[in-house]
């Protein structure tokens, strides 16, 4: 401590005369602190200080604080690292209405300290204060590029945004910037899986959206298998108007030998698009099994002339039973007959074809000039659509999901598509890259959620977690994964031992708490949701299903208050509420209260939901998500 405070009566002149200046401002912070912490008896901030000021650290912390507002003069480095050494400390502790003021103040001394804006913004994100915690993770970010942590804070902040390409365009630069970092790979692989999950629930809201996760299912199985046709078959007659998908299910039939379906296919195709890849590609096929070998040349060659990553993925998916003998020349049989080797058609530039829009490339497929084009600075999500599409098709996912995401407002099942397959493949290379790690944990960990995920498998998940937990057996957050697996497969017995132990091992656990509060409130049990329920929103003031939760447990145990202060907030800022039911109880709740005319406004509401999602159901909405 760089001085000591003299509290007696004769302190020295020198050190009086240096607080005289700040004594005004040091009773107005002690007053504001009495007027903002309203959560607290007014007389713990506001009654007289025993012993003449006795708390020598917090003082000096004060007085700091107030010669630095004062002077915009940097605080000397003793000062500084005390004052970070104290906000630290509250911030360990989650009290972050005494670390952010701190932290603050350290900011504007020192704007590029990196440990400084990482706690500030993670303390402003934890506190409920999204906005203001983007500007400090930023600036951590750039202090430090090499770390990926302040982005993987930076991707959360923007998730509770819902602004889910700047949440993925941040995770894939934190990877790529600490790739060998395990905890940033999980970080990575969590955000995909659980916005694959969140995606897929959303589109299974309408036929066309589910005609969609149909498609993606089949996507994720060989060619050649029955269960592909018939979901491919299935996805075609709940939504006959997407893209390429006659094509796809003919190419399928084909290979199971159902050639007579696969000719019906290829008329639908023609008719619809006789100019998407997968026409083109089924043609091809047909003509190899008739032997028109001229025919099938001319539509693979002009396939690759539009865009050889086309090109390439056909050939890689082609049947080995109707690749040709060597009497069959041609330097696209070659390639078919020399799998492993390189392919001078699939290595080539596309033909050049001037004065295209980016719609009409995106019409014609040709990917690779689509993905050449610089991002345009007014570009909507239309243009973020095509150009997302297009580096997808060329097996560049990083830069395609972010555009994706942008893109699903303007076409929801094509965008939904590419971001399942690359969000799958993503999941995929950090596991691979686990493997290679030697990182046995974390493997077990990350395809115990893969398996719950995206599968609902929650017997596998828990093998897979239970293995993790032979190496870290008193992991909470193993044992958290591990009750949510229990709970998935209705074993609420062990879900809740588990979820327990978790708790008791960190007490801010927040899956565990989630899965407790769950069980909570599907047993009826209110009073034990809760609480439960509270505690989540104390460990994150921004979980907006904590809120809502709290608000129906509230509702259910006739605290109409409660259900006001919770839910009402939470639907006014656009808590989803698809069939209306939430509206019904905030106007139940009104009604209770004698608020007859805001009653009356959520239950028209609550009607008007109920009504839309009952016509959402019957004839399925593009953009239901």
């Amino acid at each position: 401590m760089p001085f000591e405070l003299d509290a007696r009566p004769h302190a020295s002149l020198k050190l009086r005369s240096m607080w005289k200046p700040y004594l005004p401002m040091l009773f107005w912070i002690r007053f504001s602190r009495c007027y903002r912490q309203v959560r607290r008896p007014l007389s713990v901030f506001c009654s007289k200080p025993k012993s003449g000021f006795r708390d020598a650290g917090a003082i000096v912390s004060s007085i700091l604080f107030l010669v630095f507002t004062r002077s915009a003069i940097a605080l000397p480095s003793e000062n500084f690292a005390t004052l970070l050494k104290t906000a630290n400390s509250y911030h360990q502790q989650r009290n972050y209405s005494h670390s952010i003021p701190i932290l603050k103040q350290l900011a504007q001394s020192n704007p590029q300290n990196y440990e400084v804006n990482l706690l500030l913004g993670e303390d402003l994100f934890h506190n409920g204060n999204i906005h203001d915690a983007l500007a400090p993770l930023e600036a951590a970010s750039k202090a430090r590029p090499e770390d990926g942590t302040a982005l993987a804070f930076l991707a959360d902040a923007a998730v509770d945004l819902l602004d889910y390409s700047t949440a993925s365009e941040a995770l894939q630069l934190a990877v790529a910037r600490s790739p060998g970092a395990e905890q940033v790979l999980v970080k990575w692989a969590d955000y995909c899986l659980d916005r694959s999950r969140v995606l897929g629930q959303q589109m299974r809201t309408s036929k066309r959206g589910e005609a969609t996760m149909l498609r993606v299912t089949a996507a994720n199985r060989k060619d050649g298998d029955e269960v592909r046709e018939s979901l491919l078959e299935q996805s075609a007659a709940q939504d006959p108007e997407q893209r390429g998908i006659w094509g796809e299910l003919g190419s399928s039939q084909l290979v199971l030998g159902k050639h007579e379906e696969a000719a019906e296919s290829l008329k639908e195709a023609q008719r619809r698009e006789p100019e998407e890849a997968e026409t083109q590609r089924l043609e091809a096929l047909l003509a190899v099994l008739e032997q028109r070998w001229p025919n099938a040349e001319s539509r693979l060659s002009a396939l690759g002339a539009r865009s050889p990553a086309e090109l390439k993925r056909t050939l890689e998916s082609w049947p080995r039973f109707l690749v040709p003998g060597p009497e069959v020349s041609g330097t696209v049989w070659d390639c078919l007959r020399n799998a492993t080797s390189s392919c001078s058609l699939t290595s080539a530039k596309p033909s050049n074809s001037k004065d295209l829009s980016r719609r009409d490339l995106y019409e014609a497929g040709r990917w690779e000039q689509l993905v050449a084009l610089p991002a345009s600075a007014t570009a909507d999500s239309f243009d973020s659509l095509w150009r997302g599409v297009a580096f997808a098709k060329t097996d560049d996912c990083p830069h395609g999901i972010p555009l994706l995401e942008r893109g699903v407002k303007a076409d929801g099942s094509m965008a939904v598509f590419w971001l399942e397959v690359c969000y799958a493949g993503a999941g995929e290379d950090v596991l691979a890259h686990l493997r290679k790690a030697g990182d046995e944990v974390a493997v077990h960990e990350l395809k115990g959620d893969m398996l719950l995920r995206l599968k609902n498998d929650g017997a596998a998940a828990q093998w897979e977690y239970a293995a993790a937990l032979k190496s870290r057996p008193k992991d909470p957050h193993l044992l958290a994964r591990l009750a949510d697996a229990y709970d998935r497969v209705g074993d609420g017995v062990h879900a809740k031992e588990t979820a327990l132990e978790a708790v008791a091992l960190e007490a801010h656990e927040s899956l565990a708490l989630r899965t407790l509060a769950q069980m909570a409130m599907s047993d009826r049990d209110y009073a034990e949701a809760i609480g439960r329920l509270k505690q989540l929103s104390t460990i994150d003031p921004a979980d907006d299903w904590a809120k809502v939760q709290l608000g129906v447990a509230y509702g259910q145990t006739g605290h109409p208050e409660g259900t006001l202060r919770y839910l009402a907030p939470e639907l006014a800022a656009g808590y989803p509420d698809k069939k209306g039911a939430l509206h019904a109880m905030l106007a139940s709740a009104l009604r209770k209260l004698g608020r007859e005319d805001e009653a009356r406004l959520a239950s028209a509401e609550a009607s008007k939901l109920a009504k839309s999602s009952l016509e959402s159901d019957e004839t399925g909405s593009p953009d239901a998500h």
